[in-house]
């Protein structure tokens, strides 16, 4: 699935002139129950949990002043899209200059593999802010989408994943079994 994003920085949100509108909704996904948002610019938000206050909570707190339209139709045919028709998605992503950097290698991580704290680090020419960058990956709100699943502790432990170890394994398995099925 190819992916892309359009960014915005803090400071640069705050500046909008009008409120952002993002649509919303709840929907099923190969790993549990999720809200999605998303703008005229793409998926703003996807996050994985049972209770839906929380979520929408969650959904408010990262994007404050944004006018919020539920719409569980679309949300559903946005899914569908992105798990089963696995077209291309584009993002709308609001962080700074370093998390995106942090994302965008997220982003270059092949299906299926996995990488460290470390290398992400060291991709970013960053060798020595590895717990920056453990704290922007943990700091995604595109779950899935942008891959922060597919990073490990040094030592090859399934580390923090703000939804879950389990559904981080879930995802992998997922992805591999996928893997298997385009290459046969």
């Amino acid at each position: 699935m190819k992916k892309s994003f359009d960014i915005i920085t803090p400071q640069e949100y705050k500046k909008l002139e009008k409120r952002l509108e993002i649509v919303y909704g709840y929907g099923f996904t190969p790993f549990g129950r999720s809200i999605l948002a998303f703008t005229k610019q793409g998926v703003c938000f996807l996050a994985f949990e049972e209770d839906e206050e929380k979520l929408l909570y969650e959904l408010e707190k990262t994007w404050q002043k944004a006018y919020l339209v539920r719409d569980d139709e679309k949300v559903h045919e946005y899914l569908k899209n992105i798990f089963l028709h696995k077209t291309k998605v584009n993002m709308f992503v609001k962080g700074t200059n370093f998390q995106i950097n942090v994302w965008r290698a997220l982003l270059s991580i092949p299906d299926a593999a996995v990488t460290t704290y470390q290398d992400i680090a060291n991709s970013i020419n960053k060798p020595k802010a590895v717990r920056a960058v453990a704290s922007a990956i943990g700091s995604n709100n595109i779950a899935y989408l942008i891959p922060c699943h597919r990073v490990i502790a040094k030592s090859g432990a399934m580390s923090g994943y703000r939804w879950g170890i389990d559904r981080k394994k879930i995802i992998l398995a997922y992805e591999a079994l996928n893997e298997i099925d385009e290459n046969e």
